[in-house]
């Protein structure tokens, strides 16, 4: 069989050689033909072209016809599997010989199954009876207050799965919320292209929704799931949002490097924060201790908002200033300690600004440049 194997290898290494000869040869004549303009030159060559497929389809059906003759017939392809098929029984029964007792049988496989039938019954019967001895206590139960003693005999898992089960409810709400807070990012910031990109590449989207779900877990209380979740995305994104925060719908985290938002900030609808931006608390107070943000608020780079203090609507937090004291609507705080500016009217546009937002420092300076200038004036005059 291995010398026929080799013969017919030989074989189809010449029809294949044949193949490539002519096919370069009809291309040498091809390239030919197109640089010939007489007319029967151009005929001679197609003749030539013709010529060589002729000669090679017959060398290669003389090759095919030599293949076929040695290719081995059915009896002697039969003859050959009933020798294989021999030997292999030969080495089964040398193998089992040489196992003796060890060599696994029906007889072991069924005393198995015997074993796994045991002692999945024994399993079933004990579920059975630990049921029966439950059932008094729960027969027992005559007022709220056996309920609740019932309940803290609970194991753990029971809290596990009121999780997992708020979570779950909890899904479609943030699936929705998720895409409405994905477009008023596309709304809010000119760089975004597409949605696929805030999807994959805004860091403030992925710390919202890890927000989203450890806010879930917490107020379930499972407080290590969702502090784990919240270190996970703080590891991630390097925004640090305390799952115990209530943060309002549509939160934009621009950039989000260093922002960190404590356990008792509120923060509401519409709110931007840039990198850099603290929500923090003085130390001094224990309960509510974290900011209350409005609604609308732009909070700029490197911001601190300190204590229990509140922020009203559509404020504005200039970049770097340090808020220590209430800022009422509509305002803007600026510096450090911040002071407040304050606007005439309703905001009817969001704006994003931080550039260009009154100075108070300024400002006094120019009252005083006036008012000593009136003094120069009245004491020449």
């Amino acid at each position: 069989m291995a010398n026929i194997e080799q013969e017919n290898q030989k074989i189809l290494n010449k029809i294949a050689r044949v193949r490539t000869e002519a096919s370069a040869r009809l291309q040498e004549l091809a390239e030919r033909i197109k640089d010939v303009k007489d007319p029967e030159t151009r005929r001679e060559l197609r003749e030539k072209a013709h010529n060589v497929r002729v000669s090679a389809a017959a060398r290669i059906n003389e090759l095919r016809k030599e293949l076929g003759e040695k290719i081995p017939g059915r009896e002697e392809i039969a003859a050959k599997a009933n020798e294989l098929k021999g030997s292999a029984r030969e080495k089964y029964g040398e193998l089992r010989s040489k196992a003796g007792e060890k060599f696994p049988d029906i007889d072991y496989y069924s005393a198995r199954a015997g074993e796994f039938k045991n002692a999945a019954a024994e399993k079933l019967s004990g579920a059975y009876s630990r049921l029966r001895e439950d059932a008094p206590k729960i027969k027992s139960i005559r007022s709220k207050e056996d309920l609740a003693r019932l309940r803290r005999d609970l194991p753990d898992k029971e809290k596990l799965l009121a999780g997992a089960r708020a979570v779950k409810n909890g899904a479609g709400d943030l699936f929705d919320r998720f895409f409405e807070e994905l477009r008023s990012i596309r709304e809010r910031d000119p760089a975004a292209e597409s949605d696929l990109e805030v999807m994959l590449f805004y860091p403030g989207l992925h710390a919202v929704l890890a927000y989203r779900v450890a806010h879930l877990l917490y107020n379930k209380g499972l407080h290590l799931a969702a502090a784990a979740i919240s270190r996970a995305a703080r590891d991630s994104t390097g925004i640090e949002i305390h799952p115990a925060a209530q943060i309002g719908k549509n939160l934009f985290i621009d950039h989000g490097s260093a922002v960190v938002i404590g356990e008792t900030a509120v923060i509401g609808d519409n709110c931007t924060i840039y990198q850099g931006v603290t929500l923090g608390g003085t130390g001094k107070h224990v309960g509510k201790r974290h900011p209350t943000i409005g609604n609308n608020v732009m909070i700029g780079a490197g911001a601190k908002v300190l204590g229990p203090v509140t922020v009203g609507d559509n404020a504005k937090i200039a970049a770097g200033a340090v808020v220590l004291k209430d800022i009422p609507a509509n305002c803007t705080a600026v510096g450090i300690p911040a002071k407040v500016v304050r606007e005439n009217g309703e905001v009817t546009e969001q704006t994003l600004d931080q550039c260009n937002i009154p100075d108070p420092v300024a400002q006094e300076l120019a009252a005083l440049r006036e008012r000593i200038s009136a003094l120069e004036k009245k004491s020449n005059d």
